[in-house]
């Protein structure tokens, strides 16, 4: 028995491809699963994760931080010092 890799890179030539080695008698046909993303997913559509009210929250407050420090470093917006912080505690 042999085996030939065959790798069809237009997807819209697979039917093709599959159909005419089906007709072919002593020629057995089997699909391999596409390799799985770098990462370790695979390709499929995952589902998107709902967040909580806390979580979308802190994201919120995160994002807003994240952005006064920008500010801050392009000159923007003057931040308080750190001693300045603890004084109003």
């Amino acid at each position: 028995m042999r085996h030939y890799l065959v790798s069809i890179i237009d997807p819209g030539k697979e039917k093709l491809v599959t159909d005419i080695l089906h007709e072919i008698e002593g020629v057995e046909v089997e699909r391999i699963p596409k390799p799985a993303k770098a990462n370790g997913q695979p390709k499929s559509k995952a589902k998107k994760r709902v967040y909580t009210v806390k979580e979308k929250r802190f994201m919120a407050e995160l994002t807003q931080a994240v952005q006064e420090v920008k500010d801050h470093v392009s000159g923007k917006k003057k931040l308080q010092s750190a001693r300045e912080f603890l004084n109003e505690l």
